[in-house]
């Protein structure tokens, strides 16, 4: 019942803490608001004399220029990738297998240059793919928190450029992407889609494409074809830009456009273009130069411009949609904020007198006219519901609007009456400029309140944080003394917690918009009085020396500075070496208090009295084995592993002098030696991290017997392993020899991988005991020392003779007691097992590349388990003390799980998202995204994870007492030279309500930390929330800590379940062993 309500409170702490992040990203992370209206084809101001006779096609706004159009979109087309560089030799371009290989862009370019047109297309952040798509069709512009939604193809209701097709009874034929499908269910005529979500392959989706592309081409009934290509990005993801594969993938686009220009008529104009570009990693998400720069191609069978094309080639990515619609003669989408390609609006073919100047200008300013007209009226619009945009400015830009369209109607009326003057061309570029002012300005304001705050909500959600932090706190400190129950205050500052949800619940559903003034109140007096409550504890807590200790006081400095780090972008921007910086600054305090502690000034020890010198000579053998040496080379280990484990850590653009080592790239993107080299460094570091574990299990005696959970441990983990280095060699084929397997051959081994680890899971938690019982009856049993030593094993082997011989004798087999093997360490192996199979998962998932970081953090985590209990014993009076978790050990494990979120791989921001992992083991479309999205989860914080589970480690393996932290310290006290008296973590299986207490302060513990750092880097982003940064960092970072609260404190919840039902099978074994007594 205990262990029931602990758990509800440790939950109800979580909730509110997650309730606060979750009401600030209310706030903080809103979207723009949405304008439902759309574009009528019979406007006002599109009735104009001058559309006369002459023109052939009809329009709505403009004449239509062309009847049909082909929409080719090469998902991540690099402008690089379409740019032909003729300086380039033989060798060179064989080297860079990205470089001119579209060759038809080149070759139309050169031979038709009056009817094509090369443009770089920058593309607005985020740059994943869902947003592009929204951006290439409505014009308007995506918002950060878009970028979550990147997998979930909501339906578009803006208005659209498909919209406007289907409006005006144009038949649409879509191939590619299905997210498109999902974004426009019901605007296509026909659909050819294809799921997209698996990286790993290459071709499924292009393929498609092109066997239906060309036969629905030649047909009559489309108007418009769109075809989404994923072959580029998804070789991109796999291999990085530089490739064989990405060269036999460009060659392929190569070939479909020459067909596609072939089978092209005179009515029909050709897009082709990327809707973002990539790093030299293959990655995108984000906003640097490589991912924002895509191309963008024109082609048409008939003259698009009357002169050739000028230096001056970027254009927006939304300035497509007024583009196309108006030389499809649509509508503009009502909230586009694009500025038409004037380049293609200066020839037009139905002129009666030659082109020139004026003409030119003319028709380009009739295309900037329409453009103003429909950015003017969404203004209008869009401040009719929403009053985030600056009056003052708009009042300006529409100022100018009006006087503009005067100008042009005061200047067209003097042509029709005095003909052309000698300033009508200057005029006409004026007013040109003008228009592009307004438009340009307007799109310039949009951008800088895309994002609004609502303050209300995000002061509620610091203020919820806050009381969550000030909660934990509380019962935290309050379960540090030797109370076995919460305080009476408790009860009173939960409730007052509870009843704060409930009002907040009620704010934010029933009455949105009012003023949260009772929920603020009660807030601050929660907070304020919970800081009360925790002063009352203040001298209980600090009469006690250990809470002065120098661990615990340096400790809390590192942890305030790691805090403060998200205040500041560089420091962000950098955080994986701070935080790289302050682990080992622990570390080594860590050893400088077990080196000044008392217990480690004794005299020699028992490794140094073989020693026959005398004192006053000098004994090399003694300076080294000494504690304080051994100390020292721990911690030098230690800092050398963390240093190592740095090699891990990709970089990220704002890094300038960052260089990513070989780890990072894709096993199959390498060649020769440097992928052999790689391979087996992965294997080597795979069955270090399986003999390891073994080894200290069978230190402990954990590995003996048949029992399910022992033969779990014994077969499971070199099986998983095994199978997870087969798939690694099957990843790290060429693409030549991998089109070779079938899909599900490719991900045979990462399912037996799946398989294995799974059964073996399952089987620990029904069987969690990794323990051997020989009954007493069994004289011949012996009982080995737990550690092995063996150059002791034979006079225990003669002494457990003697007492067997003695025992039998005097005693009756009933009342001699059993040998039991691996009980001293039952919970700390358990536990231990769990960590290696779910270390096991994390390495299939995280690739060859950065799967040693878990056999480093294997490594690291064992050494600052010995580390730490050595500092916990050489400053512990009491053994009941040392299983107390201690507030240095959390924030020694709170940084081991943010160092390791970087050496595995990762970094706080969108494109650092390894979304290939959700496709490891799996191929084909997926009906649902839940398991996709566990795995890229699991990828993404495998290092918190893996540390998170480790965590009750802190409380038993002080209780261990093995071999380096008692030669550190320099103790062997009676009851560990008493073989039959060592407990190990067994001792605290007699106290249940300390068990149930350590744990509560373990997860209560950990949710503070967590719930703090969230709450600084909350403040960081509300005080930064108009930094020129704050999209690019600061909303990065919070998004990743909020993730990171959720998944440490989850997995705290998981592996402190296991611990009880560790408990509770003990409790079942002491009972099979003593049925008569109660346990």
């Amino acid at each position: 019942m205990l262990i029931l309500k602990t758990f509800i409170l440790l939950v109800f702490i979580y909730i509110l803490s997650l309730s606060g992040i979750l009401i600030f990203l209310k706030g903080f992370l809103l979207s723009r608001s949405v304008v439902e209206r759309k574009s009528e084809c019979l406007v006002e101001f599109a009735l104009r004399a001058e559309d006369n006779h002459t023109h052939h096609a009809k329009g709505c706004w403009m004449h239509s220029r062309f009847k049909r159009a082909i929409i080719v979109l090469i998902d991540a087309l690099k402008y690089d990738f379409m740019e032909y560089n003729e300086t380039l030799g033989i060798d060179e371009i064989q080297n860079i297998h990205f470089k001119n290989k579209l060759t038809i862009l080149h070759q139309l370019k050169t031979k038709k240059p009056l009817n094509s047109r090369l443009y770089k297309f920058i593309a607005d952040p985020p740059t994943t793919t869902m947003q592009r798509l929204k951006g290439l069709t409505t014009g308007s512009l995506p918002t950060f928190v878009d970028a979550g939604a990147n997998f979930k193809s909501y339906h578009i209701t803006e208005d659209n450029i498909l919209e406007q097709l289907v409006q005006q009874n144009k038949k649409i034929k879509f191939f590619g992407d299905d997210t498109w499908l999902g974004l426009f269910p019901d605007q296509f005529h026909q659909s050819f889609g294809f799921p997209s979500f698996n990286i790993q392959d290459l071709h499924s989706v292009d393929d498609g494409i092109l066997a239906n592309i060309y036969s629905e081409m030649k047909k009559s009934d489309w108007d418009v074809i769109i075809a989404h290509f994923l072959g580029v990005d998804h070789c991109g993801h796999r291999f990085g830009p530089n490739f064989p594969a990405m060269r036999d993938k460009l060659l392929q686009m190569n070939a479909m456009l020459s067909n596609i220009t072939q089978l092209m008529q005179d009515d029909t104009i050709l897009f082709v273009m990327g809707d973002h570009g990539m790093t030299n990693t293959g990655d995108h998400g984000g906003d640097s130069v490589a991912e924002l720069e895509a191309g963008l191609f024109i082609y048409s069978p008939t003259q698009i411009a009357s002169s050739q094309q000028k230096d001056d080639n970027t254009v927006k990515q939304v300035d497509f949609v007024p583009t196309i619609s108006l030389l499809l003669g649509l509508p503009i989408p009502f909230s586009n904020l694009g500025m038409v390609i004037t380049d293609l609006f200066t020839h037009c073919p139905w002129w009666s007198t030659a082109t020139n100047d004026i003409r030119q200008a003319y028709h380009k300013i009739k295309a900037l006219r329409m453009n103003a007209y429909q950015i003017s009226s969404y203004l209008s619009a869009y401040q009719s519901q929403a009053s985030d945009l600056p009056e003052n400015e708009l009042r300006t830009l529409q100022q100018l609007f009006t006087n503009t369209e005067q100008e042009i109607q005061k200047y067209i009326t003097m042509m029709a009456k005095d003909g052309v003057k000698s300033d009508t061309l200057s005029k006409f570029q004026s007013l040109e400029n003008s228009y592009r002012t307004f438009i340009r300005d307007t799109r310039q304001i949009c951008e800088n309140v895309w994002a609004k705050f609502d303050l209300k909500w995000m002061l509620i959600g610091i203020l919820t944080l806050a009381l969550g932090v000030a909660q934990s706190l509380y019962l935290w400190a309050s379960w540090s003394n030797d109370e076995t129950s919460l305080p009476t205050s408790a009860k009173f500052l939960l409730g007052g917690s509870l009843a704060y949800l409930i009002c907040i619940a009620v704010h934010l559903f029933i009455f949105p918009t009012s003023v949260p003034l009772m929920p603020v109140t009660l807030a601050a007096l929660l907070i304020v009085a919970n800081f009360v409550c925790v002063k009352s504890f203040m001298p209980e807590m600090f009469v006690v020396k250990r809470y002065f200790t120098l661990v615990n006081v340096v400790s809390s400095v590192l942890f305030i500075m790691n805090c403060c780090i998200y205040f500041s972008n560089s420091f962000v921007v950098n955080e994986d070496e701070i935080s790289m910086f302050l682990l080992q600054t622990l570390v080594c305090i860590f050893s400088a208090s077990i080196i000044l502690s008392k217990k480690s000034l004794r005299g020699k020890t028992e490794h140094t009295k073989y020693s026959k010198k005398s004192k006053s000579s000098f004994d090399i053998m003694q300076v080294v084995l000494h504690p304080k040496t051994v100390c020292f080379f721990v911690c030098l280990s230690l800092c050398a592993l963390l240093r190592l484990s740095s090699s891990f850590i990709p970089c990220r653009e704002e890094q300038v002098s960052c260089r990513n080592s070989v780890f990072p790239q894709p096993l199959a993107s390498l060649e020769g030696a440097t992928k052999n080299k790689r391979y087996i460094f992965s294997i080597v570091s795979l069955a270090v991290m399986v003999y390891a574990s073994r080894r200290w299990l069978k230190h402990f005696g954990n590995l003996n017997g048949t029992s399910p959970g022992v033969v779990a441990m014994l077969y499971g983990p070199p099986l998983a392993a095994l199978f997870t280095c087969l798939h690694w060699a099957l990843q790290g084929l060429s693409d030549l020899v991998s089109d070779s397997f079938t899909p599900w051959q490719l991900a045979l081994m990462a399912q037996a991988v799946y398989v294995v680890l799974l059964v073996s899971i399952v089987t620990l938690t029904v069987w969690p005991l990794l323990i051997f019982m020989i009954p007493s009856k069994a004289n011949s049993a012996l009982y080995l020392s737990h550690k092995g030593d063996l150059q002791h094993i034979i006079p225990t082997i003669y002494n457990q003779l003697k007492v067997n011989f003695q025992q039998s004798h005097n005693e009756k087999d009933s009342e001699r007691s059993p040998i039991i093997y691996g009980l001293g360490s039952a919970y700390s192996a358990s536990i231990c097992a769990y960590l290696v199979l779910f270390g096991l998962l994390l390495t299939l998932l995280l690739s060859d590349g950065t799967a040693p970081s878990i056999t480093l953090g294997i490594l690291v985590l064992y050494l600052c388990l010995e580390l730490y209990s050595a500092a916990i014993v050489s400053n512990s009076k009491h053994e009941e003390d040392m299983s107390s978790p201690r507030w240095a050990g959390l924030v020694l494990f709170n940084l081991l799980s943010t160092v390791f979120f970087y050496t595995t791989g990762h970094q706080a921001t969108v494109p650092s998202i390894r979304f290939e992992a959700g496709y490891v083991g799996f191929y084909g479309d997926l009906k649902s995204f839940i398991l996709p999205g566990f795995l890229v989860w699991l990828n993404t914080f495998a290092g918190p994870v893996f540390f998170s589970l480790a965590g009750p480690l802190v409380i038993f393996w002080p209780l261990l007492f093995s071999g380096l932290a008692s030669w550190m310290i320099n103790k062997k006290s009676e009851q560990v030279k008493e073989k039959t008296s060592w407990q190990g973590d067994f001792s605290i299986f007699n106290n249940g309500i300390k068990l149930n207490k350590h744990l509560f302060s373990l997860v209560c513990g950990t949710i503070f930390i967590t719930s703090l750092k969230l709450l600084f880097a909350t403040c960081a982003a509300a005080l930064h929330r108009r930094h020129l940064m704050v999209w690019k960092i600061f909303a990065p970072r919070l998004v990743y800590e909020s993730a990171l609260f959720v998944t440490v404190t989850a997995c705290m919840f998981v592996v402190c379940l296991f611990v009880h039902r560790v408990d509770r099978a003990l409790i079942q074994f002491v009972k099979h062993i003593h049925p008569d007594k109660d346990s």
